[in-house]
């Protein structure tokens, strides 16, 4: 009887991905830095194939996977199903909480959900819930809130000329009316009497 594949050593040329899908999110890195396209994402549905006889063994994949679930296995397969994409992991998409459109999958979106329920800038519902919207659906939400978490304090009102010019007026009158104040009190008079007064 045949084998199926024969062992290689370190660093040769043919071989296989396995990928550990419980810890793949299908965040598709690894598909973008393929060189060769043994890797491949599905255009319809959040999905990774794998074909075993168009990988080099470069190891790209492998350095380019933020979850680091990506192996190498050096080795030359004899199987027939080693000349097609088979399919490694797939996900259903995770529907906008808002209006339903399709975006991620939900285990990605799920995972990040679960990071960032305990940080200070998502707790609360509605913070929280913006991670489970779609692109559009987030900014139009962020919108209609009240606050901002990123909002400053309000602005100062503008101040022209003519305010300053006005404030210069309003010193000098305060100023010559203490001094006409201090000036009466010295002559002996109250503020308002007549200088013929007593």
């Amino acid at each position: 009887m045949r084998a199926s594949a024969a062992s290689l050593p370190e660093g040769a040329p043919f071989g296989r991905v396995t990928v550990n899908a419980p810890g793949c999110t299908l965040c598709l890195s690894c598909v973008g830095a393929c060189p060769t396209g043994a890797l491949k994402d599905n255009q319809d549905k959040p999905q990774l194939s794998f074909a075993e006889s168009l990988c080099v063994q470069c190891g790209l994949c492998r350095a380019t996977c933020p979850e680091k679930v990506i192996a190498l296995e050096p080795r030359l397969s004899f199987a027939a199903s080693a000349r097609t994409h088979q399919v490694v992991k797939e996900e259903e998409p995770f529907h906008c909480i808002r209006c339903g459109k399709a975006f991620g999958t939900k285990s990605s979106i799920e995972r990040v959900a679960e990071k960032l329920k305990g940080h200070p800038m998502f707790a609360g519902g509605p913070a929280l819930d913006r991670l489970r919207m779609c692109e559009n659906c987030r900014v139009v939400a962020m919108a209609e809130e009240e606050t901002h978490p990123f909002a400053g304090p309000p602005r100062p009102a503008v101040r022209t000329t003519e305010d300053y010019l006005q404030e210069r007026a309003d010193l000098r009158r305060q100023a010559l009316s203490q001094m006409e104040g201090a000036d009466m009190a010295a002559r002996g008079l109250k503020p308002g009497n007549d200088k013929g007064s007593n």
